[in-house]
């Protein structure tokens, strides 16, 4: 079987660009606060990007930021396949009646960035909640395997709006401050904004076009659970079958977990449940980056295995932002401090409305990964 060579990332989120962000969740930062506004952006945390142009929800900052994202983008070929995770283009002009919705919608953003970067190769669009970033990963490394793609780019994007705020406030899921993943305290998620671009290849090509190799991917997985339109199996089922997948039974050594952590009392108690589960007191260290950059849907799981690359990269976790009383039962996680990196394999998992879990296995290039 061919080997998935990750060869260039970038990312975007209210911290900065990547090397801003990992510098920022490493000292221990947050970008969340309100705005100063009316409104539901003047109660609840944000993290928003300041740098962007265009009104929240809007056609015209979803193209602001994939133009800051495309800006240098490396490597990328015409016959590039591109996946792109999105949960909902830029809603708000639904509300507002604006007939220019164009790349307002979902599928119209894929070909939009498609037509950016001239590429002429297939264009697919993923949205699986907040699990959509982690399963463009997985199916671009299917058509890798398969032979359909010699290179694709995993792009994740989403936008802040007013109509996805208003929706997680009438389920009650959001923090009136910034959010605490995984903390005693806990009570509610924060939003964010942002974008990630993963390029994938098989590692045979990477050798042939002189191209370095980031991290491979070594395991994927995929489960629903089915229990709840938008809360998870309080017994962590799907995201268990998902890791298990991922781990081959957790028999692939796992130096770390980049864990979907939201705040929430609920997808963090299963998160906890998933992990003790399958490793009891000896869990791998985790962490979550959502106390520093918020919640960013579709682009959550991209940019989180780019942190995850950069993770290997440092060999270091950085610590979970915003977690000062760690729940009772949780087993080994980063707290305020970076934390080192003992194996050189990191898995990062998502979870999302309707029961879905997601997770792929990252390691540095010729890593030992069984245990």
């Amino acid at each position: 079987m061919k080997s998935v060579a990750v060869v260039a990332t970038r990312a975007i989120t209210s911290l900065g660009n990547l090397d801003e962000t990992w510098r920022g969740l490493m000292e221990g930062r947050s970008a969340l606060a309100c705005l100063k506004s009316d409104g539901l952006f003047g109660r609840w945390p944000v993290g928003l990007i300041k740098s962007l142009e265009g009104e929240l929800g809007t056609a015209k900052r979803l193209q602001a930021l994939i133009k800051l994202l495309l800006a240098d983008s490396p490597l990328i070929l015409d016959d590039t396949t591109l996946l792109l995770a999105i949960t909902k283009g830029a809603p708000d002009e639904l509300l507002s009646g604006s007939a220019g919705l164009r790349p307002g919608q979902p599928c119209d953003t894929a070909s939009y960035i498609a037509r950016e970067l001239g590429l002429k190769g297939p264009v697919s669009t993923i949205s699986a909640a907040c699990t959509s970033g982690t399963i463009a990963v997985i199916q671009g490394v299917h058509r890798i395997i398969s032979g359909d793609a010699k290179m694709v780019a995993v792009i994740g994007i989403d936008i802040l709006s007013r109509f996805v705020l208003a929706g997680f406030a009438s389920l009650m899921a959001l923090s009136p401050q910034p959010c605490r993943p995984f903390d005693h305290g806990r009570d509610g998620l924060t939003l964010g904004e942002g974008a990630g671009i993963m390029l994938l290849c098989s590692t045979e090509e990477a050798h042939k076009r002189n191209w370095p190799i980031l991290a491979r991917i070594t395991g994927w997985g995929a489960a629903c659970d089915a229990v709840h339109i938008t809360a998870p199996d309080r017994e962590a089922s799907g995201l268990i079958a998902s890791i298990k997948k991922t781990t081959d039974n957790c028999c692939r050594q796992v130096g770390a977990i980049n864990a979907h952590g939201t705040g929430t009392r609920h997808n963090d108690a299963m998160e906890i449940c998933a992990f003790t589960t399958l490793w009891g007191k000896n869990n791998p260290p985790f962490h979550s980056v959502k106390g520093a950059i918020g919640h960013c849907l579709g682009a959550a799981g991209v940019i989180e295995a780019v942190l995850s690359v950069e993770s290997l990269k440092r060999g270091m976790i950085p610590p979970s932002v915003g977690l000062t009383t760690p729940e009772s039962g949780i087993g080994h996680i980063t707290g305020q401090k970076p934390h080192a990196l003992d194996h050189p394999s990191i898995l990062s998992c998502n979870s999302g409305f309707g029961g879905i879990n997601a997770s792929i296995l990252i390691t540095k290039p010729r890593a030992i990964i069984r245990a």
